[in-house]
């Protein structure tokens, strides 16, 4: 490379790192969370990195770090930094909260079911606290308390259109379809927009076995999200049920190209496997 070139560039680079250095800690905050919304991690990860090489003590920066990695499902990395944020603030809910919510990815029910109560002794009325902690007693099998938690949850923030999908789908797995399906109505009354309580309602349908129904409804979410590989999949399951093989392959197989990580599902496979069969 030309010497000039790689000097020019080479202070060009320095340049813009100290003007990120230089900006205060406010903008860099407003940068990183517009960057982690867009889910653009690795930038919003460099400016609340910057945030603490300026500031060691900022304990928010270190419980965005730890979403970051929770998010990115690197579960140790996220707890050791919301750990350190509750190290500089003993009274930071929403880091317990995430930190209990990492424990249980990581299947530490112990650890997880300690940092969600004292979340929600900080703060009774967090509504991530009770969902995590409602799925934690769904995996303990005890469904009486995750149903009453998740419906807390729903009562202090009907707005929050997850808490329908996590009690709803709780009653589905129970075969409670119908209380599932009341579940399903509520998140789309609450949000028209969203794709997946579409065909959350459309699996509903299904099981419930109102074809029609359930195919309208996954014609809908493929229309709010084309880009969703889950959609396409649940609509060639049932594509598979009414008799349409061609069509259950067509989907299931553009679903997995969309969605890829799904192939290793075994279930879904199989879905696949019996539509091509069925074809020959």
């Amino acid at each position: 490379m030309n010497i000039k070139l790689f000097t020019s560039l080479f202070i060009s680079i320095l340049f813009c790192a100290s003007l990120l250095h230089s900006q205060p800690i406010d903008t860099l905050y407003k940068k990183g969370d517009d960057a982690l919304i867009k889910g653009d991690y690795e930038a919003a990860l460099s400016y609340f990195k910057i945030i603490i090489s300026k500031d060691p003590k900022e304990s928010t920066a270190y419980n965005s770090i730890g979403f970051i990695h929770l998010m990115q499902k690197n579960y140790e990395t996220s707890i050791e930094n919301f750990t350190k944020a509750i190290d500089l603030d003993t009274n930071y809910g929403r880091a317990y909260s995430n930190r209990g919510a990492a424990y249980l990815f990581m299947n530490d029910i112990e650890n997880a079911y300690k940092d969600l109560n004292h979340a929600l002794q900080i703060n009774p009325n967090d509504i991530m606290s009770l969902v995590s902690l409602g799925t934690l007693y769904g995996q303990l099998g005890k469904i009486n308390e995750a149903l009453d938690t998740y419906a807390k949850a729903e009562e202090i923030d009907p707005s929050k259109v997850d808490t329908y999908w996590n009690r709803g789908a709780l009653l589905l797995n129970l075969d409670r379809f119908e209380e599932a399906l009341v579940e399903a109505n509520k998140a789309i009354q609450t949000d028209p927009s969203i794709a997946k309580s579409y065909y959350f309602r459309g699996t509903i349908y299904k099981y419930l076995m109102k074809y029609e129904l359930s195919m309208e409804d996954y014609k809908k979410a493929i229309e709010l999200d084309s880009s969703d590989g889950e959609a396409y999949i649940r609509r060639g399951i049932l594509y598979l049920a009414i008799g349409d093989y061609s069509k259950a392959v067509e989907d299931i197989e553009y679903g997995l190209k969309l969605k890829p990580e799904l192939r290793n599902d075994a279930s879904v496979s199989n879905y696949l496997k019996e539509a091509k069969d069925k074809l020959k």
